[in-house]
């Protein structure tokens, strides 16, 4: 049986091992590495394919002949689900940024690994946790992103694929351009010919897994769950690994239109054959939910109120001038300023997305708030020093229906503030930005 690799092995006389980041799932253990053969020395995943025990089978009552059988029988399953994890990562990942890139596949002493891209980001437990729930909006566009990547693995050409154990820690938000990523095809299922197949090996995450998994069945639908429970648990917040029969039950939890209800209760529905067959069925109820919500005047008087009030509470307001790329001035005084995103934006040139950039100067430590309210897009926002080359992507972002404000700490200096849109959304919203000393 394989033993956990320490820290400082090195691999192939190329990789060393820097971190285990998981050991305790059934088929692999998981490490970050550096590349030490590549002339940036990149940090990378490695990813191996871990042994079981008679005992972790549950069949140490069987004579050892039998056990010996079984054990090398599901060895041989293993392996081949490891490496068709490497090929579906090596065919999906090549053409396509939100599949994880896979660099090699190898074995060593016995042992079987493959390398693939490291993802620098958080999982989407950060996003959606216990007790935390998204408002309904939110949620629609968050599985739209969870079903978009899901739609391209289900018709990649003649390469088709059922993840098996799609769960918020498989899913990661990359900090470099705030995209989602489908990590660990560790239960993923090759499809050749269109129709349900048995799964040799059953897998999942309780709360997440399919009904008919546990039976052997899977196909397309079996996803289709899985990201519906997402779904359920961002809108709820409650975590469908605790409350099992949340599938059932989650509509008394939540507050959220009828339409909305439909949709979800058929992507949940404890028979695969009344679910959406697919992630593109899906993706099209999800997205008509959004094009037949009405756009209701937003009670900017009202919020206004409301933010004279917080003003009220602040005892110390700063000077700090913010100046948007068109030159308009917004100054950091609670006052309500008009911004729009439009397709004449200004765009990155990795992934096409649309934003505002914000610019303003600190003279000492501060904290600079920022209120963004909006009824056409969820907002994100990334910050950066001028002299720097990244953004780096703000993550405590509260949120209540069309509102959404962040607080960033400020030291001296000039900073850039970029407003970005998920989903690539575009619109018009109302920004209003405030400092104090606390």
């Amino acid at each position: 049986m394989n033993n956990i690799l320490s820290i400082g092995t090195r691999l192939r006389d190329r990789y060393k091992i820097i971190d285990v980041l998981s050991h305790q799932t059934a088929f692999g253990i998981t490490y970050k590495i550096v590349d030490s053969h590549h002339p940036n020395k990149p940090t990378r995943i490695l990813k191996q394919l871990k042994k079981t025990t008679a005992a972790k089978l549950d069949i140490e009552y069987l004579s050892t002949s039998k056990q010996e059988i079984i054990l090398k029988q599901y060895w041989l399953e293993c392996l081949r689900l490891f490496r068709i994890e490497s090929q579906t990562l090596a065919k999906l990942g090549e053409n396509y940024q939100q599949i994880p890139t896979i660099f090699e596949y190898f074995d060593e002493q016995d042992e079987y690994f493959y390398v693939q891209e490291y993802i620098e980001g958080l999982s989407l437990t950060t996003e959606i946790r216990q007790g935390k729930r998204l408002s309904e909006s939110q949620t629609i566009s968050l599985l739209i992103e969870i079903l978009e990547i899901l739609e391209y693995v289900q018709t990649y050409p003649n390469y088709s694929v059922i993840h098996r154990d799609i769960k918020p820690e498989n899913i990661i938000r990359r900090s470099a351009d705030n995209k989602l990523v489908l990590i660990d095809f560790g239960l993923a299922k090759e499809v050749t010919v269109s129709g349900t197949k048995i799964g040799s090996i059953k897998g999942g995450t309780k709360g997440y897994i399919a009904p008919e998994i546990l039976l052997g069945r899977v196909s397309f639908a079996s996803d289709i769950y899985s990201v519906g429970m997402i779904g359920v648990f961002a809108i709820t917040g409650e975590d469908p690994a605790y409350t099992a029969t949340l599938a059932e039950n989650w509509q008394s939890k939540a507050n959220v239109s009828q339409e909305f209800t439909s949709v979800l209760n058929k992507m949940v529905c404890e028979s695969y054959k009344q679910r959406f067959q697919n992630a593109t069925e899906a993706l099209v109820a999800l997205r008509n939910l959004l094009k037949n919500t009405p756009h209701s005047q937003l009670p900017l008087k009202l919020i206004s109120q409301l933010i004279v009030g917080i003003v009220l509470v602040i005892v110390v307001i700063s000077t700090i001038i913010i100046t948007k790329k068109t030159d308009t001035t917004l100054i950091a005084d609670g006052k309500e300023q008009e911004g729009q995103l439009t397709q004449s934006d200004p765009k990155e040139l990795i992934n096409g997305k649309h934003y505002d950039i914000y610019n303003f100067t600190s003279g000492k430590q501060k904290y600079l708030t920022v209120e963004i309210v909006s009824k056409n897009f969820n907002p994100t926002f990334t910050i950066r020093k001028v002299n720097e080359d990244n953004f780096i992507s703000v993550k405590n972002i509260s949120t209540k229906e069309n509102n959404f404000t962040a607080t960033f700490m400020l030291e001296n200096g000039q900073y850039e503030l970029k407003i970005k849109s998920i989903n690539m959304a575009l619109g018009n919203y109302a920004i209003k930005a405030w400092v104090t000393d606390k």
